[in-house]
């Protein structure tokens, strides 16, 4: 099971190359066989390459991301509570996310979750 400190450094690291629309860093966090619900209810993407191809179409947009509160853990689980603003005018729009993220044994996404409003 990882460790506090490396789930913690994950979603760190998770949360920032998001907003930097990193794609490589993104993936990179994620096991190969994971499982990713963005949002909750709509069908999985399972694997690398489905994980891929989500992120590529939401990094078509320019962004910024921000933790927001504190991130819980327990065991091989994390909440992670952050924002996501988009440039907009006259205000950004700015999108909440919670993500409910287990982790493999090596500290990566093996199943994430997301609820969106």
């Amino acid at each position: 099971m990882p460790t506090t400190e490396q789930i913690e450094d994950t979603v760190t690291r998770y949360v920032e190359a998001v907003g930097r629309q990193d794609l490589d860093a993104t993936l990179a966090l994620f096991a190969e066989d994971a499982r990713q619900e963005d949002p909750v209810g709509t069908p999985a993407n399972v694997g690398r390459e489905a994980i891929r191809g989500f992120f590529e179409k939401a990094y078509r947009a320019t962004f910024s991301t921000h933790l927001v509160g504190p991130l819980l853990v327990t065991g091989d689980h994390a909440a992670v509570h952050f924002t996501i603003e988009l440039p907009a005018e006259p205000e950004p729009m700015v999108v909440r996310v919670i993500d409910l993220i287990r982790f493999d044994d090596d500290g990566l996404i093996a199943d994430l979750k997301a609820v969106v409003s």
